[in-house]
This record gives C-alpha cells, sequence and structure tokens, in this order.
C-alpha cells in the first residue's frame, strides 16, 4: 500500500471553502443514458472485501492527525489534518489500464472521499469524488490536481452510502453513482494499475469493497 499526502490546490481549497457555490450545477442525469454499462467483456479481477488487512492499507499519519484502517468489512479514512493536507491510499491491482476496465466500490463520507484510479508510484492516478451535499467531481490528482469534470451536483447521489463505479471502454471513461451514468469523457493515459482511496481534510470516509475487473 502507498500512502502520500500533499496540499491541495488553492482553487479547490477555496471551491470547497465556498459550499461549491462558484462550481457548475447539474440537476439533471437525463442527458446520460442510464441503462447497462456500454458492453465489455473481462478476464481477470482484483477482489478486495476489507475483511482483513492482508494487502496493508492501514496508515497512521500522527504529525498530520490522520489514520486508515480496516476492521469488520470496512476500511476507514480519517482526516483531522492540521496540515490542510490530502491523504491517498492506494495498493497494486494488476490491473491492464491500456484495456477496458472497471473499478467499482461502495463509499460513505462526511464531506468528500474519491475513488482513485489509475496511479502509480510516479503517478497521482484520477479520482472520482463524491461529496455529503450531493455533488461528484473527476480529478487528475497531483500537487496541483486539475479537473477533468468540475464539482457537479446529481440527483443520484444520497446520503450515506454510495455505488461508485469508473468504466474504460474504449476510448472513454464513464462514470456511475449507484448504477446510473452520470457523465462520460475522453480516457486519458494512465499510469499504473494502483487503485484506491482520498479524502480532503477534515473528512471521515468509509468502503465496502473494490473490485477491479479487466
Amino acid at each position: 500500500m502507498k500512502s502520500i499526502k500533499y496540499a491541495p490546490a488553492l482553487a479547490l481549497a477555496a471551491l470547497l471553502s465556498l459550499g461549491f457555490t462558484g462550481c457548475i450545477i447539474d440537476n439533471d442525469d437525463d442527458y446520460y443514458n442510464p441503462n447497462p454499462h456500454p458492453p465489455a467483456t473481462y478476464q481477470q479481477s482484483f477482489d478486495e472485501d476489507f475483511d482483513k488487512d492482508t494487502r496493508g492499507w492501514t496508515f497512521d499519519d500522527r504529525a498530520d492527525s490522520s489514520y486508515a484502517f480496516v476492521a469488520n468489512g470496512y476500511y476507514k479514512m480519517v482526516d483531522f489534518s492540521r496540515l490542510g493536507s490530502n491523504h491517498v491510499a492506494v495498493v497494486s491491482t494488476g490491473a491492464n489500464t491500456a484495456k477496458n476496465f472497471s473499478i467499482k466500490t461502495r463509499m460513505s463520507t462526511d464531506n468528500a472521499m474519491g475513488l482513485i484510479f489509475g496511479a502509480s508510484s510516479n503517478t497521482y492516478g484520477y479520482s472520482l469524488f463524491i461529496d455529503a451535499a450531493g455533488y461528484y467531481a473527476v480529478y487528475k490528482e497531483g500537487a496541483n490536481p486539475d479537473a477533468v469534470i468540475s464539482w457537479t451536483q446529481s440527483a443520484n447521489i444520497k446520503n450515506g452510502w454510495n455505488d461508485v463505479e469508473v468504466e474504460q471502454v474504449a476510448d472513454y471513461w464513464y462514470f456511475y453513482i449507484n448504477g446510473v451514468k452520470v457523465n462520460q469523457t475522453p480516457a486519458r493515459v494512465l499510469g499504473g494499475s494502483e487503485m484506491g482511496f482520498m479524502v480532503l481534510s477534515n473528512t471521515t470516509g468509509q468502503a465496502d469493497y473494490l473490485t477491479v475487473r479487466w
């Protein structure tokens, strides 16, 4: 497991502090086809059910009041960051991200938590974030995160647990929340097969499982 922390971009921090008042608001997901996913065939898989920590998800950053652990079938990340850092936890899945793949999880957060995909030892990868106010966003992660899809409101985001999925089919990424496609974008080149989670400062988040197919 690789745990990373870095300071968020000023623009993102300002956006969050304003309660997303400057974000794009889209209350209508009907523009996107809510039918089942585009056709894709997968032969291999990576499955994490968080029954025990065999892959090393646990970390404890006492200097920054942040930690994570596996217990009772869940992965829990807690960030009371004093330094304003963001914390990322990823593991190698062995997935071939140059071809079709799917990554799914079920998350719950009191602030903002992201599903990380395509990270490596040299890159932070990309994130699909959801927050407790009913917004989602996609970022190219790094010291200065770059928005691929700006914060957008979705009626598909529920209070509590939400099923989240990213699927790469041919040259596109498709983003699903609770089984409904909320957006899509041309696929980017990914640096690796590490997948995992990220929480912003002052966030508690949980994941129920992580499944990758390719």
